[in-house]
């Protein structure tokens, strides 16, 4: 079987699924970003809403949001997601 698809290998078949399972897709203006949790104390006291993400893949059809640094996979990410 052949699968033809743009996402990476990891994704369709997650090495762990408890990580797998830990992403979080959030959209943003223009496209979505695939976020995962970043462990530390601070965020689990927080709760699962709020705290810092780790930007895993950057979705969109905008070949210009591709060039924003801040979009980059592994950038830091801080905002709502849910």
């Amino acid at each position: 079987m052949i699968l033809y698809t743009y996402q990476s290998m990891e994704s369709i078949f997650p090495v762990n699924e408890d990580d797998y399972n830990k992403q979080q897709l959030v959209d943003i203006p223009g496209g979505q970003l695939l976020l995962e949790p970043v462990p530390s104390a601070e965020n689990s006291a927080a709760g699962s809403g709020s705290g810092k993400y780790r930007i895993v893949k950057l979705l969109s059809t905008d070949p210009n949001m591709y060039l924003e640094t801040k979009y980059q996979p592994g950038e830091m990410y801080e905002g709502p997601v849910g």
